[in-house]
């Protein structure tokens, strides 16, 4: 590993006296000893913060108990995002995407209410200019309580540089940022590549670096450098470090150099790691930005790094969530699971159905044509298809013109009541949002919240779910799968009925039927941790800030229909199609009911889609 420096380099030998010795340090009451050197030198950066200079070393391996990755998706290990100066607001939409599952507080509110959390989850600190003024001396106790109590801490970019050993810096983790004076390097796309260390202790990142590199957003980053444990020591750490030190993970292969610095980017760690004895804490501190313009790449590195990061937590605070989640290539939905995910576009999980059965319609009797219960409307939100349109499609389905009364979206704050049904019809999405608008979305997601009702079919139901899109719905907890793909075409689906579908809409005798299918979304079930976490979504910057409604999430939805069958070759997406969710039921805590459908039972019609539709409406009537 090359690397430059202020004063010349210099290499030490193994034998050196100021080589780092072996640690025999205890961890959760086992001993975890590095493995003897290998015979081979293994050449590591390493920092002398009194001079401000870098040099190479050769270092033993690093413990066993570093080696070992726990399998399996690490989304639910317990994740706390800190905001430090940067407004809550801010923070989510910067580290959402990479802990949909996380909670994200304040430093005052870990520090006050920190009872369930201080040596039990990830702690993130992101980069930012204001961290003197929110992590101070009572701060920095917490952070040291939570470290050697077995907690994790992640720090990024330049909370990396605030956490380390810097003048003015909170001096709690053993590295510091070299050559500072001359910290605007650039800005850019970097390539990282796994050291020795990194590739015995993440090893499930060397997939990633053969196929098509390790790659993150750069932002002036600092040189991180590891500092030995006695100089550490000297200047006031606090902690009591396994090997004596941190060691490098990822190493830049990218120069960035702006501001011309003698000491070159590259070979430089990017990510430095250690552990804290004797409980096992462990930190990792990254220097760039992995948190901007999220891609494949960063979630990968962000996963293996809390999954490494999360093994000195004990493992009774993560529960059995590695083993529950388990990542599948096709859809599955039975009695014993249904298909989700944890982000817009991520993979999709397998996940344990709902422990609480929606209730079923009560009162199943038509005499006399179909109506609705005396005093409940059908309330067809005009997005752009006319009310002469809307007539002719509906009309069928409710007789009763004043029980499907058709309005204009900038009405709806005037015009619905709490026991109306709300249904937004198909069309584009994104149109949706744009005639709805801040008020009318507020308005659906108020009518929700208090207990009323929404149906939403094909866009409409793309509408409803939760997309990091400005103005989008955020109402039902499911997001669109594969939504790149989204033209799979126009023509004739068979679906079938789930047994909590019959159940609900008491259409035992109803096993499946045909319905019209044209590009409706594939949604998936979104966990309620995550669904919570970015409420209300995200509004146009242009807008003016308001307030929304918050809908909690208790439960995840219900399939109660799956794409099953197609005969029609017009359908050329059906391949990705087949047993996916064609339509999903959800109950609100406030006991708001929500259906969201793929097809189109109001197309096309038979006399089973209109059985189907008349009992989805009948079921959302309550």
């Amino acid at each position: 590993m090359g690397c430059g420096t202020s004063t010349g380099e210099r290499s030490i030998g193994a034998a050196s006296p100021i080589a780092p010795s072996a640690s025999t340090g205890q961890r959760k009451d086992e001993t975890a000893s590095p493995e003897a050197p290998s015979s081979a030198t293994l050449d590591m950066v390493v920092g002398c913060l009194a001079d401000d200079t870098v040099s190479k070393v050769a270092w033993p391996s690093v413990p066993s108990s570093w080696r070992s990755e726990p399998g399996g998706n690490t989304s639910n290990v317990p994740v706390v995002v800190l905001d430090v100066g940067k407004g809550m607001a801010k923070v989510k939409a910067s580290f959402f995407k990479l802990f949909p599952c996380g909670r994200f507080m304040t430093v005052a509110e870990f520090c006050d209410d920190n009872a369930d959390l201080v040596g039990r989850c990830v702690l993130v600190i992101h980069g930012g200019t204001e961290h003197s003024k929110y992590i101070q001396e009572a701060e920095k106790h917490m952070l040291t309580q939570h470290l050697a109590g077995g907690g994790s801490l992640l720090t990024i970019a330049s909370g990396s540089t605030f956490c380390g050993c810097n003048k003015g810096c909170l001096g709690l983790l053993p590295f510091f940022a070299h050559d500072r004076r001359n910290w605007n390097r650039g800005t850019g796309q970097v390539t990282m590549a796994l050291s020795t260390f990194g590739e015995a202790c993440v090893r499930s990142l060397q997939t990633l670096q053969d196929a098509e590199g390790i790659q993150s957003q750069y932002f002036n980053g600092p040189a991180l450098v590891p500092m030995m444990g006695a100089e550490y020591q000297a200047l006031g750490g606090p902690l009591d470090l396994e090997c004596g030190m941190g060691v490098p993970f990822l190493t830049y292969q990218t120069e960035m150099n702006e501001c011309q610095s003698k000491t070159s980017l590259l070979g430089m760690p990017a990510v430095i790691a250690g552990e804290i004895k004797p409980f096992g804490g462990r930190f990792v501190a990254v220097s760039p930005n992995v948190e901007v313009g999220t891609s494949q790449s960063s979630y990968a590195l962000i996963e293996a790094l809390i999954s490494w990061a999360s093994m000195g937590i004990e493992s009774s605070q993560l529960g059995d969530s590695r083993s529950r989640v388990e990542n599948i290539d096709a859809p599955v939905f039975d009695q014993d699971a249904l298909t989700g995910t944890f982000r817009d576009g991520g993979a999709l999980i397998k996940l344990s159905p709902a422990s609480s059965r929606l209730p079923a319609i009560r009162q199943l009797s038509q005499e006399g044509g179909f109506a609705l219960p005396e005093g409940r409307r059908l309330v067809l939100v005009d997005l752009g298809k006319g009310a002469e349109q809307l007539q002719e499609i509906f009309g069928p389905l409710v007789p009763d013109a004043e029980q499907r009364p058709i309005v204009e979206p900038k009405a709806l704050p005037s015009f619905l009541r709490r026991t109306d049904v709300v249904l937004l019809h198909g069309g584009m999405a994104n149109e949706h949002a744009e005639r709805l608008g801040a008020d009318g979305r507020r308005e659906i997601r108020r009518h929700l919240h208090e207990g009323g009702s929404v149906l939403g079919i094909c866009a409409g139901a793309h509408w409803l779910s939760c997309r990091d899109l400005p103005l989008w719905g955020h109402a039902f907890p499911a997001l669109p799968h594969d939504n790149a793909n989204w033209r799979r075409g126009v023509g004739d689906v068979t679906v079938s009925l789930t047994g909590e579908g019959q159940r609900i809409l008491g259409l035992a005798d109803l096993p499946s039927l045909r319905l019209r299918y044209a590009n409706g979304p594939l949604l998936v079930s979104w966990v309620p941790e995550a669904y919570n976490n970015y409420q209300p979504g995200r509004m146009p910057e242009s807008t003016e800030p308001m307030e929304d409604v918050l809908i909690p999430c208790a439960s995840l939805p219900t399939p109660i229909a799956v794409f099953s069958d197609c005969q029609d070759d017009r359908i050329e997406g059906w391949p990705s199609m087949k047993g996916h969710a064609a339509a999903w039921a959800w109950q609100s805590p406030s006991e708001g009911r929500a259906v969201v459908l793929s097809p189109h039972p109001e197309y096309a019609q038979t006399e089973e889609s209109r059985l189907l539709f008349r009992r989805l409406l009948l079921w959302c009537v309550r």
